[in-house]
């Protein structure tokens, strides 16, 4: 609560690494009650430099021009982006502006001791639609989409209330999303994503890798996701796993073979992150690709009633 008075507050996350593609996603969300906006540099300074620090004022002029198109905005609020990851890394450059998710239903608060409740409640409401659709979107396609900060802000005098900080890591590359994709991923969107059992830990370090600037550490994780999805016991975990992995990849003898070969492969590279030898490939384009197999084997997996033992029987009726 920011003071005793009666306020509208808003409810925004800051999305980082997206382009404005994702806004076509509109129309399926506004049905959730959400929507991506699109915040040039003159309405960041009219209406949201309090989530830099920067109090809102009409009085400050505008001399610091950035961007494409030198739009202006203040010195305060320029000194703030300089110092705030990673907007100072590109403030010098083109800064097109900001991508905000935002909660189409504001709340108000009443003036009492109730305040922190019903900001408490609604913030933590926003909180979970917005990562759960940030996991969609993550395990729709590669792309280094994250958010760096959620706050609630007051309609009319533009107060942030509260907020939380993400973790900041020098990660790049934008989501995008061309119209065909736009339209497959609003077909799967949901308002809640649900998470079965077996599925649980092995999402927790698919999103865990997000957080991870060395892509080594990222490479381990995702083998240890598959191997909360595959692995039954301590012997031929490798096996295990790129078989029914390549099972699940595969549409014939043919694709099998291939696909468990490369398995194989990215799981013995693995061992030799882990055990110190030395890494020659491409890790980049070796990560990426297995990003993508954990993609998939946990949308496989992440059904109604899966379970183990049920995976492992239906993997094993459709072997090779």
């Amino acid at each position: 609560m920011i003071n005793s008075e009666k306020y509208t507050f808003e409810s925004y996350a800051i999305v980082l690494n997206a382009d404005k593609s994702i806004l076509k996603l509109n129309p399926a969300i506004e049905k959730l009650g959400y929507k991506f906006q699109w915040v040039d540099e003159t309405e960041l300074e009219a209406n949201f430099s309090e989530i830099f620090n920067v109090p809102k004022s009409n009085d400050r002029p505008l001399t610091i021009m950035i961007g494409r198109e030198l739009k202006g905005i203040s010195h305060e609020l320029h000194n703030a982006l300089v110092h705030t990851p990673p907007f100072g890394e590109i403030i010098h450059m083109e800064f097109p502006g900001i991508l905000l998710l935002r909660k189409l239903t504001d709340f108000n608060v009443n003036g009492d001791a109730t305040d922190f409740i019903i900001e408490q409640t609604a913030f933590m409401t926003f909180f979970d639609f917005a990562n759960d659709l940030l996991l969609q979107m993550r395990l729709f396609k590669i792309g280094e989409i994250r958010y760096s900060q959620f706050f609630s802000i007051t309609s009319e005098t533009r107060q942030v209330g509260l907020r939380k900080t993400g973790i900041s890591i020098g990660s790049r590359g934008n989501y995008t999303l061309t119209d065909k994709e736009t339209e497959d991923l609003s077909r799967m969107i949901v308002a809640r994503y649900e998470i079965n059992n077996l599925t649980e830990l092995a999402i927790k370090n698919f999103n865990v890798v997000y957080d991870l600037p060395d892509l080594r550490l990222r490479f381990i994780t995702l083998i240890t996701c598959l191997e909360s999805l595959f692995n039954l016991g301590k012997d031929q975990i490798a096996h295990t796993i790129s078989r029914h992995l390549s099972i699940i990849l595969s549409d014939s003898k043919e694709q099998f073979i291939e696909n468990y070969k490369r398995i194989k492969k990215l799981y013995n590279i693995r061992s030799s992150i882990v055990h110190g030898g030395e890494y020659s490939g491409d890790i980049i384009k070796d990560y990426l690709e297995l990003s993508d197999k954990a993609r998939a084997a946990i949308k496989y997996c992440n059904v109604d009633f899966m379970t183990k033992e049920k995976l492992f029987e239906d993997l094993n009726a459709r072997g090779f």
